[in-house]
């Protein structure tokens, strides 16, 4: 991984064979990243997505083994407590331009993957448990 920051903003540049969430993660915590809005594009090798039931109150996850064009990558970085969390969606296409996204669990960037984090505004952004659907949701 390598990146740059301009004094309010992140831009990064994963590297064949890194993964995206755990990299990302990584950098939150060594430039104590409160909170950010994360955009990207690039290239998996392999991809980690999924779906949140409502009902069921659980992601479906399921495991695309090939590579896929990162056509959009859109989330944000908040804290749970002290913990770092980072929410990412994605979309992908295939070799015949089929259309693949939802919640990113992990991913293996392909050519590269590259990243934009915008500093939000204010000092942090924190999560908490919602009973209603059974997720950790912003504190607004």
């Amino acid at each position: 991984m390598k990146y740059q920051h301009d004094g309010y903003n992140w831009l990064v540049r994963l590297e064949k064979g890194e993964k995206l969430v755990a990299s990302l993660t990584e950098l939150v915590a060594k430039e104590n990243i409160q909170a950010a809005w994360i955009s990207g594009l690039g290239a998996a090798l392999q991809s980690e997505l999924g779906f949140y039931d409502l009902k069921s109150r659980e992601y479906n996850f399921k495991t695309i083994d090939k590579t896929l064009e990162i056509t959009s990558l859109q989330g944000n970085v908040s804290r749970s407590g002290s913990e770092p969390k980072l929410h990412i969606h994605g979309s992908f296409s295939d070799e015949n331009m089929r259309v693949f996204g939802g919640h990113v669990k992990e991913l293996t960037v392909g050519g590269t993957c590259e990243i934009f984090l915008h500093r939000w505004f204010k000092d942090e952004l924190t999560r908490s448990h919602d009973d209603t659907v059974g997720l950790p949701l912003l504190d607004l």
